[in-house]
């Protein structure tokens, strides 16, 4: 019986798909760079405009820890684009979109597009359906959290 550890065949899946990461990043950064906002703040952005939520349940549906969350809303709440007031539960805190913030995302969705065109026109349409296809199967097969199955 051989006890030598399995030795993966396409060596380490995270760090290829955060070296994607960073790419795809850079991009979208320098198209939203003009509206001095980053790719990360924008997808915060607009995922808090489909409606007032708590901090708890915003963290969940984006699969973040609670306090990294709050730490990256806190300069969207600084530049006055987000509110974070206490919710009904006075322990709770509800997160919702200023108009500043939805007036921030009005000016900055055309700058999104064209990153988003961007990244269609260097990997071509099928490549990026490709891409999602295969990025939620990923999500479905794999855990939400340690222990638990997708």
């Amino acid at each position: 019986m051989s006890t030598a550890a399995h030795v993966p065949a396409f060596g380490c899946t995270c760090a290829r798909l955060r070296k994607l990461a960073r790419r795809v990043t850079r991009i979208y950064d320098a198209h939203l760079a003009p509206q001095s906002l980053k790719v990360t703040q924008y997808s915060l952005l607009a995922n808090a405009a489909r409606g007032e939520r708590t901090v708890s349940e915003f963290a969940a549906e984006l699969e973040m820890d609670r306090s990294t969350l709050s730490r990256n809303l806190a300069p969207l709440a600084a530049q006055g684009w987000v509110s974070v007031s206490v919710g009904t539960d006075p322990r709770c805190r509800c997160i919702s979109v200023t108009a500043a913030g939805r007036r921030k995302l009005k000016a900055a969705l055309p700058l999104w597009r064209k990153a988003q065109c961007e990244i269609e026109s260097l990997l071509g349409a099928t490549g990026v359906g490709e891409l999602h296809r295969k990025i939620e199967r990923a999500l479905a097969a794999l855990p939400t959290s340690p222990g638990k199955r997708a």
